[in-house]
C-alpha cells in the first residue's frame, strides 16, 4: 500500500481540511484516515460503495460488517467513514470532563508532541426519515 498521510501539526490539519480531507459528502468525501495511514495487524480493507460511488477505507472487520449493513439499508443515503471530530477544543473539553487524557500526536520515538490528535468516529450516516427529512447518526 502507499505511504500514509503524516498529520503532525496544526498546519498539517489546516492543509488537509483545505484539500477536502474529512469534509464533503457522497462521492466527493475523503476520509480523515485511510487504510494505508494506520498500522495494524487487523483486517483493513478498501471497499467500493454503491451508494457513494467511491472507495471506503475500513480499518477492521467489524467496520466492514457494519458498512455492508449500512450500504444495503434503504434509509441510509450517505456513508462517511473515519469522520473527524472538530473542533479540537470541544473534544479536549469532553476528554477532560470524563477524566481522560486527550490523544496527542506521537513525535520521535513515540514521545508526544504538544499537538492534539484529531479523533474520528467510525461512521457518519445520513438517513432519510419517513417524513422525507434528513437525519445524521454517528457510529
Amino acid at each position: 500500500m502507499a505511504r500514509g498521510r503524516r498529520l503532525k501539526s496544526y498546519l498539517d490539519y489546516e492543509n488537509a481540511l483545505g484539500d477536502g480531507i474529512g469534509v464533503g459528502y457522497g462521492q466527493s468525501y475523503q476520509p480523515w484516515l485511510r487504510a494505508q495511514d494506520v498500522k495494524s495487524r487487523g483486517n483493513r480493507s478498501i471497499v467500493f460503495g454503491l451508494k457513494t460511488f467511491r472507495n471506503h477505507h475500513l480499518l477492521s472487520s467489524v467496520e466492514s460488517n457494519f458498512f455492508y449493513l449500512a450500504e444495503f439499508n434503504d434509509s441510509v443515503i450517505d456513508i462517511r467513514e473515519q469522520f473527524p471530530l472538530f473542533p479540537l477544543r470541544l473534544t479536549q473539553q469532553i476528554a477532560n470532563h470524563l477524566h481522560f487524557q486527550h490523544p496527542m500526536v506521537r513525535g520521535v520515538r513515540g514521545v508526544p508532541v504538544e499537538v492534539l490528535n484529531v479523533m474520528t468516529t467510525d461512521f457518519l450516516l445520513t438517513l432519510r426519515t419517513p417524513e422525507g427529512g434528513l437525519r445524521y447518526k454517528a457510529i
